[in-house]
């Protein structure tokens, strides 16, 4: 068999019940990465959060961020390559986020460090994730009055946050009637703080299964893609890869495509899978 590429989205998949690196993942994983396998990780997450996860573990490859948004130099944190909504596109739906009674959170790169902007908390799902990441020591953070400059900074996606699912999924189906697949529209609710439903906006070209492929063709070149994952914005990903596992808390869209469901996250099952699978090649 030849060489692998795996790549593991993070919440409800590699992360255990708490959203955090099992000791023994992340053992395993030390082992794995010492014996050569090529592994990473593909979220919805940002650099900041994915690289205190794994705290001292060193991964090799680069990681795919903001479901594709950005691949980034796990090492030193450079974005390597950059999908962006761009100024114009970015003020636009920034104005029909406003127009629905919504303020957005805008992650984006202003060219020397990544930014995460606010102006206003208008709901607890939104002040509970500023305080969340206030208390991270998230450096990216910043309450920014005039929001709607921050369009020029090279924005990743806009995340709209309610306790109101209907009025979430509303905005979702106006942005998709308009943009259709111009969009990667994700509607979600969040599994840390049951009740508040995220609505992310990025760039047609922020996926993980486009960052998968150019991963693999930058920097390992020939191999085998095999994609773990467990929730809609995996879809893609599994669907585009040679070999589509699923974890067994999976929805039923990522099971039903899936080659093979594994054990559930909680049960540090991709690691387990990736000791048997690697083992084998």
């Amino acid at each position: 068999m030849g060489k692998s590429l795996y790549i593991s989205d993070l919440d409800g998949t590699l992360l255990d019940r708490s959203g955090e690196v099992s000791p023994r993942t992340a053992e395993g994983l030390r082992k794995l990465i010492d014996a050569g396998i090529a592994f990473t990780v593909a979220s919805a997450r940002s650099y900041f959060s994915i690289r205190k996860l794994f705290g001292d573990l060193e991964l090799q490859l680069p990681i795919i961020e903001f479901n594709g948004a950005f691949i980034t130099d796990f090492k030193t944190g450079e974005h390597l390559e950059i999908n962006s909504l761009g100024q114009d596109l970015g003020e636009e739906l920034f104005d029909r986020v406003l127009t629905f009674g919504q303020r957005p959170f805008v992650c984006s790169f202003d060219g020397r460090e990544d930014c995460l902007h606010y102006d206003q908390l208008i709901n607890p799902g939104m002040i509970w994730y500023e305080q969340r990441r206030r208390e991270a020591g998230d450096t990216r953070l910043r309450h920014t009055p005039e929001l709607r400059r921050t369009m020029a900074e090279q924005v990743v996606s806009l995340t709209v946050m309610d306790q109101d699912e209907s009025a979430v999924r509303r905005l979702r189906d106006e942005l998709y009637r308009t943009y259709g697949d111009g969009l990667q529209l994700y509607c979600y609710e969040n599994e840390y703080a049951k009740g508040t439903f995220w609505l992310t906006i990025h760039h047609q070209r922020a996926s993980k299964h486009i960052a998968m492929q150019s991963l693999r063709d930058r920097w390992a070149p020939g191999a085998e893609t095999v994609a773990i994952g467990d929730n809609f914005n995996d879809v893609m990903m599994l669907t585009h890869a040679d070999r589509a596992i699923a974890v067994d808390n999976a929805v039923a869209e990522i099971r039903a495509l899936a080659h093979s469901v594994i054990d559930h996250h909680g049960e540090d099952s991709v690691v387990r899978f990736l000791e048997q699978d690697f083992g084998g090649n």
